[in-house]
């Protein structure tokens, strides 16, 4: 039974403008109620006993928070501003220890069943997606015949282009991981780190965020040659795909709020209370 999430918190919102200025865009109100205070809530009342909190800017807002809820440990990724969210899920591992766990980020509001649903699927590792809702940045998703993923792409053509199917949805921001796939993750991006020129974000793997992530575990056999661990010790082989289930929620009531227009249009249009 899983009780552990982790939520990603550490970015800085600049599509915000002023209304990050003062705190992290988790603290963004989506009708009255700041939207990682949503997110809290819902995590305890689907049963989850601890909540970490990867954070970055303005990280006191988190810290007070662990003060009033006693779920919460903060951990602190101090290049928060130069890196992406696995560099945070990453600095998470010795909090995390050996749970499975919910992953979730900061700016999304759900409604409580996106968690029920992963939580009693019997799949260990789950990444959650519904029909297309966003007017931007829509981030899609390809699966196979079994319902593992294939493919994740901002580029809808290149997901049929590349797959041969067409996507199922758009991801939502909330995943089931074992800690055999987070533990594959990390091994995956330290290979990322020893092998710069190779990766995402013109050769910056620190710069990667999490779900580039996920799919190199579930759809790629990395050449683990000469890997050093964060012991210093070395490692040689082949790391196989781990599969990814993709659970499909058709009437969910989500919205990943990015900036003020996602605001705006997730006031109007989105049925959470």
């Amino acid at each position: 039974m899983i009780e552990t999430a982790v939520i990603m918190a550490a970015g800085k919102g600049t599509r915000f403008g002023s209304m990050t200025e003062t705190k992290p865009k988790g603290f963004i109100e989506f009708k009255g109620i700041p939207m990682v205070i949503r997110s809290i809530e819902n995590l305890i009342s689907a049963g989850i006993k601890k909540i970490i909190i990867g954070t970055g800017y303005h990280r006191e807002w988190y810290d007070n928070l662990a003060e009033k809820y006693p779920q919460i440990q903060t951990v602190f990724s101090p290049r928060f501003a130069e890196t992406n969210s696995m560099e945070t899920l990453s600095r998470c591992k010795n909090t995390i220890g050996e749970d499975d766990f919910l992953l979730l980020e900061s700016d999304i509001v759900y409604e409580p069943k996106a968690l029920t649903s992963l939580l009693e699927d019997p799949h260990p590792d789950i990444m959650l997606v519904t029909p297309v809702n966003k007017f931007q940045d829509q981030y899609y998703i390809a699966c196979d015949d079994e319902g593992n993923l294939l493919k994740c792409s901002t580029n809808k053509k290149a997901i049929l282009s590349e797959t041969g199917n067409e996507p199922i949805g758009e991801l939502v921001g909330i995943h089931k991981l074992s800690n055999k796939f987070y533990q594959e993750m990390l091994e995956v991006y330290r290979y990322n780190q020893s092998r710069e020129e190779m990766f995402h974000n013109g050769g910056h793997p620190e710069k990667t965020g999490y779900e580039f992530i996920l799919e190199d575990v579930a759809t790629w056999t990395a050449p683990m040659s000469r890997i050093a661990d964060e012991n210093g010790k070395s490692s040689e082989g082949l790391l196989s795909a781990r599969p990814l289930y993709v659970l499909a929620e058709e009437n969910l009531q989500w919205y990943e709020i990015d900036d003020e227009k996602d605001l705006e249009f997730a006031e109007h249009n989105i049925n959470i209370i």
